[in-house]
């Protein structure tokens, strides 16, 4: 038992010795820092202590990340939040937010601009249900992504009658999720009608709708479109009747009253 606890307290005050150790200091050559601080105004840079640290979208933790940097990478800095635990930076993948717990820079933070009243809203998932991201704000467009309860996204667009907003998930995908499934936070005064531009779709309401060539009854059929599905609009008869549509077919048009339309036909000028 003696030699067990000799053992184990020499083991102890080694990995003493070894968490007593100072960190590690990241010298920058003069040709380095001079070379990065030339791609911003501050002329201070950060070098990352961390194995590996997301590049944020926003200085939140839950933020979406635009990539990893790994130890010993140099990035310059042309911004920082208001109290200064998160630093703007210029990476490889492009401008975001760095953890400045594990940074070491060449020159005090504070005299980097404040940058977090910039950030765009985000919004957090509040309910225990799956939440689904979609191509447009409406059931009828394809999925493009999954949220869980927490998930933290960008807000970057409103929907006109509130039903929606147009958010960026963690994994960098563009789309919509219904109002009343997230918890939003922050000024939205800036941020756009986004649904007014989405492409519209256009929601077959009969059986097997003749496709044409042109906007004409007469035109030759060029395929089917189905009972149920919903295919881009991406052009309007300057009458109103027509919609031309995409599909397996390729591109055609069809009759606007055996659809339902859903979205906004302003954007080809049709206002009736």
């Amino acid at each position: 038992m003696k030699r067990l606890a000799a053992i184990l307290l020499s083991g102890a005050i080694f990995l003493g010795l070894l968490g007593a150790q100072p960190m590690p200091s990241y010298a920058i050559s003069a040709e380095h820092q001079a070379a990065l601080a030339a791609q911003s105004e501050t002329g201070i840079v950060a070098i990352i202590r961390a194995e590996r640290l997301n590049v944020r979208r926003a200085p939140r933790a839950k933020g979406g990340s635009l990539g990893l940097l790994r130890r010993d990478s140099v990035v310059p800095l042309i911004g920082r939040n208001r109290i200064g635990t998160w630093l703007e930076a210029i990476t490889p993948f492009g401008i975001g937010w760095i953890d400045a717990r594990w940074v070491s820079t060449n020159a005090d933070i504070s005299n980097l601009p404040i940058k977090d009243d910039q950030i765009l809203p985000f919004a957090t998932v509040a309910t225990s249900a799956l939440v689904y991201v979609r191509r447009g704000p409406a059931v009828e467009y394809a999925i493009v992504d999954r949220l869980r309860f927490g998930d933290e996204v960008d807000v970057v667009g409103l929907h006109s009658q509130n039903t929606h907003v147009e958010i960026i998930t963690p994994r960098g995908r563009r789309g919509w999720v219904v109002t009343e499934a997230v918890r939003v936070e922050g000024d939205l005064s800036a941020l756009p009608f986004s649904d007014l531009t989405v492409t519209p779709l256009a929601k077959i309401n009969t059986f097997r709708l003749r496709v044409r060539q042109l906007p004409d009854p007469n035109a030759p059929v060029i395929g089917r479109a189905n009972l149920g599905v919903s295919y881009d609009i991406i052009g309007v008869s300057p009458d109103g009747a027509w919609l031309e549509i995409t599909g397996n077919f390729g591109r055609g048009w069809v009759l606007r009253r055996f659809v339902i339309v859903i979205g906004n036909l302003e954007q080809f000028g049709l206002t009736h």
